[in-house]
């Protein structure tokens, strides 16, 4: 293999094919990542067999090859490269050379024929969505997800489609989060998704700063992301997903309406002042259009503070974990915020005013001394 290339379109490649290249002790081949250069074309290959990566780039080839290196080793040195703007790289005695104008480089490589095959998804449900909205779907729920194992379907990311929106949702039974992504063309009719919530990561990691269009086929064991220049292939979870919607508050007694700021700024204080369990006190004061928020740590003291508010509907006590809330917060894009409380023993829903795409639900949590 003879190849020239240009050391940006590598070294981003290969930075993202390390990410989702494995640590196997027992399948040193994961470490690696897989260069094949055919025609005009260099394609980088990584996976830990959760997920698969290809990507490819343009490269003028001399002569076509393919070869395994350690992807932690190619990664940090061509980071670490900082003035050569062009690359040659060719095999040398079953290693790879890479020559820049100022430095020869050798990388021991690892046989080839261990690497795994990448499956690429051809059968089954197939729809078009772009990056910018599969990525804002994801990122808007995926931080609710649970991370434990013990039950595989609520450890994930949960899509399906609902009229003309994609619908993704995540929960870890305490909290649930909802985001509706409205496609203005007509989309395709799939069976419902279940992605891991740690494949997602990678899957918002890869696709994050592209603005393209993206085919995604699922076959109900694994899911293909497939770009002009980028192709990933997740498993998928082959399970039944909670009927969330049952749980989803249908009215609601108390609504208060104030600034994210607002509610921003008095429960980042009330985590500094909450307890081991991370529990905030609500005192609604419809009356007063006061939202108290009250933090205690018998160990670090206590934290009263007040918001003034718009309230509808009726006084209320009761309890959250605050760092549930502070969460959802983030990826909130409205400045103004609904607070809809049912009773204090039923869940909080929480959305941007203006914007029903996303609904957060958190449980709350029994209120001291009962």
């Amino acid at each position: 293999m003879i190849i020239e290339c240009v050391k940006d379109k590598i070294k981003e490649a290969v930075i993202l094919a390390e990410k989702a290249s494995g640590k196997n002790l027992s399948l040193p081949i994961l470490s690696s990542v897989l260069l094949q250069a055919k025609g005009k074309t260099l394609t980088i290959k990584a996976t830990n067999l959760e997920i698969g990566l290809e990507i490819e780039i343009p490269a003028k080839i001399e002569e076509e090859g393919e070869i395994a290196v350690n992807a932690m080793v190619l990664s940090g040195f061509l980071t670490n490269l900082q003035r050569e703007n062009k690359l040659k790289i060719e095999t040398k005695e079953g290693n790879i050379k890479i020559s820049t104008d100022l430095t020869s480089t050798t990388i021991k490589s690892l046989p080839i024929d261990d690497f795994p095959l990448i499956p690429k998804v051809s059968k089954g449900d197939s729809f078009n969505l772009t990056s910018q909205d599969l990525i804002n779907g994801l990122r808007s729920v995926v931080f609710a997800s649970a991370i434990s194992d013990i039950k595989p379907e609520i450890a994930s990311v949960y899509i399906y489609k609902d009229d003309q929106s994609v619908v993704f949702v995540a929960t870890d039974s305490f909290r649930l989060a909802e985001k509706k992504i409205i496609i203005k063309d007509k989309i395709k009719d799939f069976s419902p998704i279940i992605i891991p919530f740690r494949n997602v990561a990678e899957i918002i990691r890869v696709f994050d700063k592209l603005d393209s269009n993206l085919e995604i086929t699922s076959d109900g064991n694994q899911i293909s992301f497939i770009s002009d220049s980028i192709h990933l292939t997740s498993r998928i979870i082959n399970g039944t997903y909670p009927d969330y919607r049952q749980i989803m508050p249908k009215n609601h007694e108390t609504e208060v309406l104030m600034t994210k700021d607002d509610l921003i700024n008095n429960l980042k204080i009330a985590n500094i002042f909450s307890d081991k369990y991370s529990q905030v006190d609500f005192k609604v004061k419809a009356k007063e259009n006061i939202l108290e928020v009250n933090a205690l740590n018998q160990e670090v003291g206590e934290n009263i503070s007040q918001v003034i508010t718009k309230i509808k509907g009726d006084d209320l006590i009761t309890s959250f974990n605050v760092r549930y809330i502070i969460d959802c917060l983030s990826v909130i894009n409205q400045k103004d915020l609904s607070l809809k409380f049912t009773n204090k023993d039923r869940p909080l829903l929480i959305q941007g005013i203006g914007d029903n795409s996303f609904s957060y639900i958190v449980m709350p949590i029994r209120s001291r001394g009962e």
